[in-house]
């Protein structure tokens, strides 16, 4: 019994070891290794590096040695984890980089399993970049960087032969998508002692995504790589369709572009307001006339020639009635912010209606209309009789300073205002036919026409039975 039990402890780590399997990676392809794998040929100084995938298959975790046994052209450069997990793998790479011409041989010993790795070198030609004197090893990447969609970059590579006798480039080969070539040489070329040739390959993308080709030259396979931008969105400005700020106004504004869009994109058009008013933080009427008050999405059509704002070719907003800065603001994707401003000047009060109604034993004068300085005070009515003529008592002057300025201090309605004015009146008022209005603020007085004074209204009928 005690023997069968030490037997069974040795036997266990040879069973253990048989469950490893061993692979080789070529690009995205697994193959099975068996007791001999072939990794050549290569050019005297070139390197070709050979991916291995160690997998364990069992339910178990398991040891892993790995040891090279080299005449010095094979390498391991990528050292494999000690253990492999049950289910996974373990990675590792050997270099095979030969110095001369001739045949190579390497004994590769995967935790018992032996390997015989050969590589043949024969005189070939070097590749290099231009510009570059480093001669390019087998598997490097080459980067093309970065280039906008519809662009090309252009990369120039030399084949020279540092031998003393004529080689040969039987073929040169580039795949993947957005890579072209190769162009400026054909091949099969010779090439002489000392001589080069060189010839180009191109990255053109058409997305704006991670691209990866390769190159192949004989059977020397480079990899090479770019990134495509989508094209940026051209220039915008902000057009209004009046360059003339004034208050209580309608304007519109529209965003055409510096030329058709290559792209779709988005953004937005936003709205702010700087009063010139002491003591006046805003005017909420000074607004977009649909959609959200004072921000707009802006979106940019593949093929366009303006944004549209809110799903409109333009945008209609209103000024309100209070003097400052209306600055707009369009940010659209990888732009930098555009800022236009209108200025909404001081001005005389405006005037919208005007009313006189005679009354009984008074007179009453009312109108309406807007301050956008808030600064109004002095009233000025000079009364007419019916011929038009002014009647003895002349122009009655009103201070009204305080009251328009603790009406602005209250209202929500910017500069707008509705007054009314009540006169007593001694006699007939029916012989008042006309009055005139003087408001003055800051900036200037403004004076109405005569207004009409309108009879009093008449009586309801009153019906007896």
């Amino acid at each position: 019994m005690i023997w069968r039990t030490l037997l069974f402890s040795l036997l266990l780590p040879l069973s253990v070891l048989a469950q490893l399997q061993v692979f080789v990676l070529n690009g995205t392809t697994l193959t099975p290794v068996g007791s001999a794998l072939s990794v050549g040929p290569a050019a005297p100084g070139d390197t070709i590096q050979i991916q291995f995938r160690v997998q364990n298959p069992g339910s178990q975790s398991v040891p892993l040695t790995v040891a090279l046994s080299s005449d010095g052209a094979f390498m391991i450069q990528c050292i494999p984890s000690p253990y492999v997990p049950p289910l996974e793998e373990s990675a590792f790479c050997v270099d095979f980089t030969p110095t001369a011409a001739g045949s190579y041989t390497a004994s590769l010993e995967v935790n018992g399993i032996i390997i015989l790795l050969t590589g043949k070198a024969v005189p070939g030609a070097t590749l290099t970049l231009s510009g570059s004197t480093t001669p390019l090893a087998y598997g490097a990447t080459i980067d093309f960087g970065s280039a906008a969609v519809g662009t090309t970059q252009i990369k120039t590579f030399s084949l020279s032969n540092p031998n003393t006798a004529d080689v040969s480039v039987n073929s040169v080969n580039v795949s993947g998508p957005g890579f072209g070539g190769p162009t400026g040489q054909a091949f099969p070329a010779q090439i002489g002692p000392g001589q080069s040739v060189t010839f180009q390959v191109s990255f053109k993308p058409q997305s704006g995504t991670a691209y990866q080709g390769t190159l192949t030259v004989d059977n020397r396979a480079f990899t090479l790589t770019g990134q495509g931008l989508d094209p940026p969105l051209p220039g915008a400005s902000i057009a209004f369709a009046s360059s003339v700020g004034a208050s209580a106004q309608q304007n519109s504004i529209t965003i055409p572009l510096d030329s058709a869009s290559q792209v779709a994109g988005n953004g937005t058009l936003t709205m702010a307001f700087q009063p010139s008013v002491a003591g006046v933080t805003d005017d909420a009427a000074i607004q977009f006339l649909s959609g959200p008050f004072r921000i707009a999405t802006v979106n940019v059509a593949i093929g366009a020639t303006s944004a549209t704002i809110g799903g409109q070719t333009s945008m209609a907003f209103q000024t309100g009635t209070t003097a400052g800065t209306i600055t707009f603001t369009l940010a659209l994707e990888n732009n930098e912010p555009q800022q236009t401003s209108l200025t909404i000047a001081p001005s005389p009060v405006i005037l919208d209606t005007a009313n006189a109604v005679g009354l009984l034993g008074s007179l009453n004068v009312s109108f309406s209309g807007f301050d956008n300085t808030y600064s109004a005070s002095q009233l000025a009515f000079t009364f007419y009789d019916v011929t038009g003529k002014a009647v003895p008592q002349g122009v009655i002057n009103a201070d009204a300073g305080s009251a328009f300025q603790q009406y602005f201090a209250t209202t929500q309605a910017g500069g707008s205002f509705a007054l009314l004015a009540t006169f007593p009146v001694t006699g007939n008022s029916a012989e008042i036919g006309f009055v005139s209005v003087q408001i003055t603020n800051s900036i200037g007085s403004t004076t109405t026409q005569q207004i009409t004074v309108a009879p009093p209204p008449a009586p309801p009928i009153q019906s007896q039975i």
